[in-house]
């Protein structure tokens, strides 16, 4: 193992939190190392492609123009150390700050950092429903990755469903892509969706520019021939070695109703009904998490300077719940801000007038997150599109009727953890990332619901790295 460096910060996440903030952190005299999973900075919002790799029209659109110009002024931040390509394992607290355990492209790595924000964005919601580990079948969010970095598509018919409107945006992006967009479903009712952004117009004009990307991809959309249907969803997706066809049924506020909708053809099915916080890191290294109550998954929570329960520890973007990239922005400009505050390198009036504008522009872009929240809203429809038979965990073939029955035997397990020592669900590679949320509602959520117990190594890891 590399003999580690000192910092007097390290970022977890190269989106625009970790960007935002490191820029801030520079500016006021602190050494920044960065660590992201992926080679190049921008996070999942501005996934990059390859150095080397020529994408006609990146990541154009006014949807995208504020975390773009972040990105510009990060990458031109030669002071940052960045450690690209590379997982973080673990954070553990030292009497002056933080070891971090990390592997990259050339093995095990590490750094000593006397502060440490995590701003580690968040992931497709998985959706557990039958004939759902039929390949073919991903996240929407996974979609847009291959898009975005290399104009590439993982398919040729694509059948988007869900309930958030970012769905809207894919089904564009595959179409220009040049793949064949069968339908674009979403669950719940069209004039549910126009009657929240009508119930609170003004949020809704101060985010026009939002509302009008998505109205323009729907419109392209249309005009393109494509059928975006409201009160549907998925019932099941079919085929062996590849998706072939997925069955829909009819929904109501309440729920799907069994009652069968159709079939399409398609050979990629794209589920977007939400996405979850990366919680890992946070829960090892113990911070304070609440469940998200709308949009589900486990937010860290945090002061009005985005420090974490742990001292030294800070956390910004969708690592404190699912809000969007502008929120993630001003969350890390906050975080900075914060972080050279409990350096020395601001006074408290310094601090609190930089933040002033930042914490007007979260707030109100808060209010907007919330709008979408109710609107794409999955309570009533995730936990109905799973019977018995659908397997739950993937990595080890657990279904539904397994933890129910493990759940009626005597004496049987009462938590999510006791639950996967009895079921094995949640202990395959991914531990517990595509299952933890449907275990939890399996296991019905009471009081403050356990998750499964974070563990290091976050991620995935060769034992022989770590020895």
């Amino acid at each position: 193992m590399t003999e580690p460096s000192v910092f007097d910060l390290a970022i977890v996440g190269g989106g625009p939190a970790g960007q935002a903030a490191a820029e801030i952190a520079i500016a006021n005299g602190l050494s920044v190392v960065m660590f992201d999973e992926q080679q190049r900075l921008g996070g999942q919002i501005l996934r990059q492609p390859p150095v080397g790799f020529a994408v006609a029209r990146w990541m154009q659109g006014r949807a995208y123009r504020g975390v773009a110009a972040q990105l510009a002024r990060a990458t031109a931040l030669t002071a940052i150390d960045w450690r690209g390509g590379t997982s973080v394992l673990g954070l553990f607290k030292r009497a002056d700050g933080f070891d971090i355990v990390a592997n990259g492209p050339a093995g095990p790595a590490s750094a000593v950092a006397t502060r440490v924000l995590i701003a580690a964005g968040c992931y497709d919601m998985p959706v557990a429903l039958p004939g759902w580990t039929t390949p073919g079948v991903m996240g929407a969010g996974a979609v847009q990755a291959f898009i975005k970095s290399q104009q590439f598509l993982p398919g040729r018919r694509f059948v988007l469903a869900g309930t958030h409107p970012l769905q809207l945006l894919v089904a564009d992006q595959v179409r220009r892509g040049g793949g064949t967009v069968v339908a674009v479903i979403f669950a719940q009712s069209a004039a549910a969706a126009v009657a929240r952004v009508l119930a609170d117009p003004l949020t809704a004009v101060l985010n026009a520019s939002t509302l009008a990307s998505a109205a323009v991809s729907f419109a392209r959309l249309r005009w393109a021939g494509v059928s975006v249907r409201f009160g549907t969803t998925v019932a099941r997706a079919e085929g062996r070695a590849r998706l072939s066809s997925v069955t829909l049924q009819n929904c109501v506020a309440s729920g799907p109703t069994g009652r069968t909708a159709g079939v399409l053809n398609c050979d990629t099915l794209a589920l977007c009904f939400g996405f979850l916080p990366q919680a890992d890191l946070p829960r090892a290294t113990g911070c304070t998490v609440e469940r998200d109550p709308a949009t589900g998954g486990w937010a860290t929570t945090h002061d009005a300077w985005l420090r974490s329960s742990i001292v030294g520890l800070f956390v910004a973007g969708e690592t404190t719940g699912v809000a969007g990239a502008d929120c993630a922005l001003e969350e890390g400009r906050i975080a900075g801000l914060g972080i050279a505050l409990d350096a020395g390198r601001l006074t408290v009036a310094q601090a609190d007038a930089a933040a002033r504008a930042p914490r007007a522009r979260l707030a109100r872009r808060r209010k907007f997150a919330a709008m979408l929240a109710d609107i794409a809203s999955p309570a009533a429809i995730v936990p109905q599109l799973i019977d018995d038979t659908t397997i739950v965990c993937r990595c080890e073939d657990v279904t539904r009727g397994q933890l129910r029955a493990a759940m009626a035997s005597r004496g049987g397990p009462g938590g999510a953890s006791s639950l996967k020592l009895v079921t094995r669900a949640g202990m395959g590679l991914c531990q517990g990332r595509s299952c933890e949320q449907a275990v939890m509602t399996i296991l019905g959520e009471t009081g403050r619901p356990a998750g499964f117990t974070a563990r290091f190594p976050v991620r995935p890891v060769a034992v022989a790295d770590l020895i």
